[in-house]
């Protein structure tokens, strides 16, 4: 396997896949370069009779959120000064995208109702353009399940918009 070719293919949607789970940019960047780092670490074990690249590179990736997010609940819980920052919305782009920033902090705002699980789901899916088989692979559901959870999620999801 070559390092530098799945960097290549695969930078983008991961990086999607990861900015859509963590709202800050700095965290998203640090977590997207520890995926690569282990990308580049591992590549030696990666096995291809257990699955296709994509299913590991997002194994990985999905394993990195939640580690990040977990240390950082656990922070805010254990927090002794009680001021640690709260994970911001992207701050404001120049006007001319201000309409598509809107649509941005609308659909951060609607992610927000569904629960981790869900939210997970679909940044596998429309962030990351893995199918269900792919997501049931990296995520230990079976591919029904995946579906069913996806057209919920959707559901919740096209309801939560609409009263927007």
């Amino acid at each position: 396997m070559n390092v530098e070719q799945v960097y290549n293919d695969y930078f983008s949607r991961v990086y999607a896949y990861i900015r859509s789970r963590v709202y800050n940019e700095t965290h998203a960047d640090d977590i997207c370069c520890e995926v690569f780092q282990t990308v580049f670490e591992k590549h030696e074990s990666f096995d291809p009779k257990k699955g296709n690249i994509e299913q590991w590179l997002f194994t990985i990736a999905r394993n990195k959120v939640n580690s990040h997010l977990r240390l950082y609940h656990i922070r805010n819980f254990f927090s002794f000064s009680g001021k640690e920052e709260i994970i911001p919305l992207p701050e404001k782009k120049p006007l001319d995208k201000l309409g598509q920033d809107e649509e941005i902090n609308q659909l951060h705002a609607a992610l927000a109702v569904l629960s981790s699980k869900e939210r997970d789901l679909i940044s596998l899916k429309f962030f990351s353009s893995l199918n269900n088989r792919e997501i049931a692979a990296a995520t230990s559901l079976s591919e029904s399940n995946v579906g069913t959870l996806l057209y919920r999620a959707m559901q919740k999801l096209r309801a939560v918009l609409e009263d927007l």
